[in-house]
């Protein structure tokens, strides 16, 4: 399972809102400190303003900051926003066996097994598989770290790296690691 450069990006930006979460940034500078598109930033922020994470402030002294504390936002909340499900299967969908089916197989009518697959997310064996038993705990498992995590402490360890929060080119790096 991978995390998509939406949620990293996303990540990325919180932390940079995170250091100042009593003043608001402009995009633009988070765009430029984090080396991300400001287009891209652009199609991000909705999600995140949507979960209630971030509010854009107008007028000269605008931008966006955080809605709640760093220590109160947690790693799950901003992924799940940015995500969606971190459901590592489309089989741990929310939706039971008999959740979604055509009311013909509810009344035992008979259905194909395609369209039996279907209307169970993927998986006719939905509920009753020993294989989707261990993708619910890897899900569950990457929940508990990411419920745990939250953006305070990101900023806590990023702080003990003893570099700034940011993106950096290649010859940037280069040249930390030269005097590092």
């Amino acid at each position: 399972m991978r995390i998509s450069t939406r949620s990293e990006y996303g990540l990325r930006a919180l932390m940079e809102l995170g250091l100042v979460p009593d003043r608001a940034l402009s995009l633009r500078d988070v765009a430029e400190r984090q080396h991300i598109s400001l287009d891209y930033l652009e199609q991000i922020m909705p999600a995140l303003k949507s979960a209630g994470l971030i509010r854009a402030r107008r007028g000269a002294q605008g931008g966006y900051q955080l809605s709640r504390l760093p220590e109160e936002i947690t790693v799950l909340d901003i992924l799940s926003a940015l995500e969606g499900s971190l459901d590592p299967m489309t089989c741990l969908s929310s939706a039971t066996p008999t959740e979604g089916m055509p009311e013909v197989a509810l009344r035992g009518g008979s259905m194909k097994p395609e369209v039996l697959q279907d209307a169970n997310d993927g998986c006719g064996a939905s509920g009753s598989c020993a294989v989707q038993e261990v993708w619910r705990e890897v899900k569950t498992a990457m929940e508990n770290v990411l419920r745990r995590l939250t953006l305070a402490e990101l900023l806590e360890r990023q702080h003990k790296f003893g570099v700034p929060l940011r993106t950096y080119s290649e010859h940037e790096i280069m040249r930390l690691v030269v005097v590092n």
